[in-house]
């Protein structure tokens, strides 16, 4: 993407050897990297269908941060909003229909706390969980769905 973006710029003839254009050129690649950067987001979209044939939009998500993970953590927020949406008796997209048979199950936080990002991302950097783990773990979180675990004495 920022390849095209640097391919088709014209630079007048001299402006990278001037005093001038150096700050210009710093500039100009300071904005495209934080560009290409806020477009490193992975979203989605689910829409059901009422009764009446009304096409709503039922969830609109978004997560920035690995999109490897990311696209995890959409999937996770998805299903959640379509298993919903057809508890309440609409209908969805045949080409989600997908999202209705996840398994959403994330591993248990440690006994007496709850995930959260910090906790989550030390497992994942240590290869304690997978991508999808972790991007679902994230989605639970972000969605407030993080609770503290509950840990019997004999799980101790």
């Amino acid at each position: 993407m920022s390849g095209a973006i640097f391919a088709t710029l014209q630079m007048p003839a001299g402006l990278g050897n001037s005093k001038q254009g150096s700050p210009l050129i710093h500039r100009f690649l300071s904005i495209s990297a934080m560009l290409f950067l806020l477009s490193a987001c992975t979203t989605g979209e689910l829409y059901y269908t009422k009764a009446s044939g009304e096409r709503v939009l039922g969830c609109d998500v978004e997560f920035v941060g690995l999109p490897s993970v990311d696209k995890f953590a959409v999937e996770y927020a998805l299903s959640l909003c379509a298993k919903s949406s057809v508890k309440k008796g609409y209908s969805i997209e045949k080409e989600k229909e997908y999202l209705l048979t996840l398994e959403l199950q994330i591993p248990e936080s440690r006994c007496g706390e709850s995930w959260n990002h910090k906790s989550a991302k030390e497992q994942y950097k240590t290869s304690k969980l997978s991508k999808k783990e972790y991007g679902y773990i994230v989605a639970h979180i972000d969605l407030g769905l993080a609770v503290d675990n509950e840990c019997s004495p004999t799980t101790l």
